[in-house]
């Protein structure tokens, strides 16, 4: 299967534009495409960034059953969402349209993550909110916490795999009761992952990650074209949005 290959927020190597766009800017552009898709009210709005996203995908050069894959092993969540949307609501096409909304920021999770590595992340991060050092704030920590946050649910993924061909090797039925052999797999992800986790803050520790008060990065990409295009659709985007759902 392919996300047995292509593990959930795990850094795929390729050769895209994606891939090789400034750190900084390509955080920037994620950031403003998720106030997009958080501040969308109407469905042509909803097309026309949801055509944006699938043009964003293809130029990863990473194949989109990965990222359907990688989607709808979510589905128990988007479930549960639209289910509490419609509680609230009883609007039955707004519920959809929270659950696709979520599974665009989803997809705008794993583009990120796909296409860049956990120390370009956080060094994406500190570099955008480098300006808040001024008042205080941790900006070096909370980049840190921000990647390896999102290391520790690429964790749960893996270890889930390693979990389930463990218990294969042993006999345990696993597609006999789903529900019973999730439960006795929960606690041993969870403590797996938080291992290697610790693993990986020791690691970041002996290389004195925050110690210095001006951190350097040994390569960074180049500012392109198509970076500044792409915070320059997305900012279009916005205002369109705005314009469509909030204005008229």
């Amino acid at each position: 299967m392919v996300i047995d290959n292509y593990s959930f927020f795990k850094y795929i190597p390729k050769e895209s534009k994606v891939h090789m766009m400034n750190s900084k800017m390509k955080v920037a552009w994620f950031l403003l495409s998720i106030l997009v898709s958080l501040v969308i009210l109407d469905y042509f709005s909803l097309l026309v960034f949801s055509l944006f996203v699938i043009y964003i995908t293809s130029k990863t050069k990473i194949e989109f059953d990965v990222y359907a894959s990688n989607v709808l092993i979510l589905w128990p969540i988007y479930c549960v969402v639209f289910l509490i949307s419609f509680l609230i609501t009883f609007d039955l096409l707004l519920s959809f349209l929270v659950v696709f909304k979520l599974m665009l920021i989803v997809i705008l999770f794993l583009i990120l993550t796909f296409t860049t590595s956990l120390s370009e992340i956080a060094w994406g991060f500190e570099c955008l909110f480098a300006p808040l050092k001024k008042v205080g704030f941790p900006v070096s920590n909370t980049s840190l916490f921000i990647a390896l946050s999102i290391k520790f649910f690429s964790n749960l993924f893996d270890q889930a795999r390693e979990v389930r061909k463990s218990m294969a090797y042993r006999g345990i039925p696993y597609k006999k009761n789903k529900i019973l052999s999730l439960k006795k797999m929960v606690i041993p992800i969870i403590r797996l992952s938080y291992k290697l986790s610790l693993r990986t803050i020791a690691a970041m520790k002996l290389r004195f990650y925050g110690y210095g008060k001006k951190r350097t990065n040994y390569h960074e990409n180049k500012v392109t074209k198509f970076d500044k295009s792409l915070m320059l659709m997305d900012t279009i985007l916005l205002y369109v949005v705005i314009w469509m759902g909030w204005m008229r």
